[in-house]
């Protein structure tokens, strides 16, 4: 026997309700940024602004997930990212470009094409805002390295630039950059007013690439940067007109702690001013240059002598000292919190919750 089945309609009779009243939508604007802004750059693509000194977020930049890195322009009140996008996400036709963020409201103000072959990794000096305030410089990898340069004036794509076995981007002079070589070499370009290569040159061996090679993070110096390798050695370079000038090598480590290594992910930062250095220690065998930090190590770059040794509960994965007079140190640890210390006497000030940043970047 079939049970019919009885729908019910309910018809409900408009109610009274009292007036709601329309969202208000509103932009905000970034307030004139303090001297201990920084911006913590994330593993999820976006990049938090904060007050070092009260704690306090400021705003994000919101980037693709595979973006290397972004740096400010003070001067001009840009922010520039290298960002690289999908159509499917994960696959389907991919799209690099350089985008160009405002100071007032962090919004997108312009987005230029490179070529699709952005260096993808989470890398600091994998992007660089030559000294000049006009070019940027993007380091790809598609296998093989090459530079491209952007006008960030004219908002133009202006050249790739061929760079064999060479990465890493440290600007020089008023428009030219250094890269780390895989023969143990510098190499300088140097661009002309229009930021096309104009000359080449290479320094001679001064790192053993398979017994100690130097790391792809590096650290800016008051004239030029500071290389350390994975043994613990540092080298000074900089550059006069199309000359490579390159320090003599001196050791972090002194005698009785050969068991200590520099490592992580951007572990080694310097204040220009100051002439201090610090760095990430941990103590390791060979190949272990990943490995966080236990330690951070104080050094005066003049004298080359260690200043401090300041002891973590949690280990170090990167660091950055901000570069004002009275600057503060950054350090993001291995639970994902980031860390707030006196750059000088090294008093902890505060912990800012904040998702985990894979490196820093001044504001």
């Amino acid at each position: 026997m079939r049970i019919p089945v009885l729908f019910a309609v309910f018809l409900l009779s408009p109610l009274t309700l009292g007036q709601i009243a329309p969202e208000v939508l509103t932009v905000e604007t970034l307030p004139e940024p303090g001297p201990n802004w920084f911006l913590g750059k994330t593993w999820s693509g976006g990049a938090h602004i904060f007050d070092a000194h009260s704690g306090e977020m400021m705003g994000m930049v919101s980037l693709a997930k595979n973006a290397p890195t972004l740096i400010a322009n003070p001067d001009k009140r840009e922010i520039y990212a290298a960002e690289s996008y999908m159509t499917r996400e994960t696959r389907g036709t991919r799209t690099d470009i350089v985008a160009i963020y405002d100071y007032d409201n962090l919004r997108t103000v312009a987005e230029i094409e490179v070529p699709n072959h952005i260096a993808r990794l989470p890398v600091k000096r994998h992007l660089g805002l030559l000294n000049n305030g006009r070019h940027l410089a993007v380091l790809n990898m598609n296998p093989g390295h090459s530079v491209s340069i952007v006008d960030v004036e004219d908002r133009i794509f202006v050249d790739e630039i061929s760079t064999p076995s060479c990465a890493v981007i440290m600007p020089v002079a008023e428009n030219d950059f250094l890269q780390v070589c895989g023969d143990g070499t510098l190499q300088l370009i140097q661009l002309d007013l229009s930021g096309f290569q104009q000359n080449r040159e290479r320094s001679t061996v001064f790192f053993n690439v398979i017994d100690d090679p130097v790391f792809d993070r590096v650290a800016r110096s008051a004239d030029g940067w500071i290389l350390p390798t994975h043994g613990g050695m540092i080298y000074e370079v900089s550059t006069d007109d199309d000359e490579i000038l390159i320090g003599e090598g001196w050791s972090l480590i002194a005698e009785g702690e050969e068991s200590w290594r520099p490592g992580g992910d951007e572990f080694i930062s310097a204040h220009q001013e100051l002439g201090l250095l610090y760095v990430a220690m941990h103590e390791g065998s060979v190949d272990t240059h990943h490995q966080y930090g236990d330690e951070i190590w104080l050094y005066d770059l003049e004298t080359r002598q260690r200043l401090h040794r300041h002891a973590l509960e949690v280990p170090v994965r990167s660091l950055m000292v901000t570069q004002e007079s009275n600057p503060k140190l950054i350090v993001s640890d291995e639970a994902g919190g980031t860390q707030v210390f006196d750059a000088v006497s090294f008093k902890h000030e505060r912990s800012i919750e904040t998702p985990a940043s894979v490196h820093f970047e001044d504001f």
